[in-house]
């Protein structure tokens, strides 16, 4: 059973970007972002010494 809730602050630059993405992939607003947040996990402690970068951030679409 799912009971946490996480809300993320977005432009509205981005939160069309994703929505974009999100519907090339076929899935869900929650869906894409769950799996974008669990692979970035994976990824960090796949390269332990590696860091962790924001560059979505700083694109215009994502």
């Amino acid at each position: 059973m799912k009971d946490a809730t996480i809300m993320l602050r977005v432009t509205a630059e981005q939160k069309l970007a994703i929505k974009r993405t999100a519907r090339k992939l076929g899935l869900t607003i929650t869906e894409f972002t769950l799996l974008s947040l669990m692979k970035a996990i994976s990824d960090s402690e796949t390269n332990q010494n590696s860091e962790v970068t924001l560059d979505l951030l700083n694109s215009k679409d994502g």
